[in-house]
């Protein structure tokens, strides 16, 4: 009766996808450790270059000043990766990446940063922990970006700040295994609304880091770049998108 019961059930799960969903899942980890695998070591000869990147195109200064990172600050990064902005800010540095375990087979982060296994919808930290929270072109690849944004919220101290930096598009459109969400603006601004006040807009040619490196600049597509603060509970919220550029990328 009961192995009757399990074949029911195996078939079940198979016409509802399962083993779809297990190749995809283990496509995306393989797409992105191939990479990580091959901007390892192109990265610890870059690192200043990577840095350059940051500050022209991700707006680092503009980050560092209204986040006011400093060294007694507590700072996360979401799907850190091997190339995180963890080393080029201040603080106790925490990174949490489904990767990490392989990363650091590769890699030594520096001394200050600690590099945990963990996924984006399930933050193993308590509530109001962090000063600051990076997710650095990592939205698009969780499973949840919703649940990834309300771990976010709940780890981040009252008045605790948010940076934010996503590729935006046009139109929907599918991708590959390791980018299962193609954002729109209002995507992303409507993710934002319910718990975050923003601080800074700012949109820049989504070159890639990797690219950069290499000399390669041009680009078609636009990434954003959000600064965001965590919003008292009561308050409503209350944002303008002012920028042309940005508006004309919803129209």
């Amino acid at each position: 009766m009961l192995s009757n019961f399990s074949f029911i059930l195996k078939t079940k799960l198979k016409r509802l996808g399962v083993q779809k969903i297990r190749w995809l899942v283990r496509s995306k980890y393989s797409v992105e450790l191939a990479f990580q695998k091959e901007w390892a070591e192109e990265f610890k000869q870059n690192k200043h270059k990577v840095l350059e990147y940051w500050r022209k195109y991700r707006y680092l200064d503009d980050v560092n000043k209204i986040c006011k990172i400093t060294k007694d600050s507590i700072v996360l990064d979401v799907g850190c990766g091997l190339s995180s902005v963890l080393h080029f800010v201040e603080g106790k540095r925490f990174g949490i990446d489904s990767l990490a375990d392989e990363y650091l087979k590769m890699y030594e982060y520096p001394e200050g940063i600690t590099i945990k296994k963990g996924f984006g919808e399930y933050l193993p930290f308590p509530n109001n922990y962090f000063d600051v929270v990076f997710c650095s072109n990592a939205l698009d690849h969780v499973t949840s970006p919703k649940k990834t944004m309300n771990e976010i919220l709940r780890v981040l101290k009252n008045d605790g700040h948010f940076v934010l930096t996503v590729e935006v598009f046009k139109d929907k459109r599918k991708r590959d295994p390791s980018h299962p969400h193609s954002f729109l603006l209002k995507d992303v601004f409507g993710l934002l609304k319910s718990g975050f006040d923003l601080k800074f807009i700012g949109s820049s040619e989504w070159i890639r880091i990797r690219r950069y490196v290499k000399g390669l600049t041009e680009c078609k597509q636009t990434e954003l770049i959000v600064i965001a603060e965590k919003r008292a509970k009561g308050v409503r919220p209350g944002f303008v998108i002012r920028n042309k550029r940005l508006i004309s990328l919803i129209s």
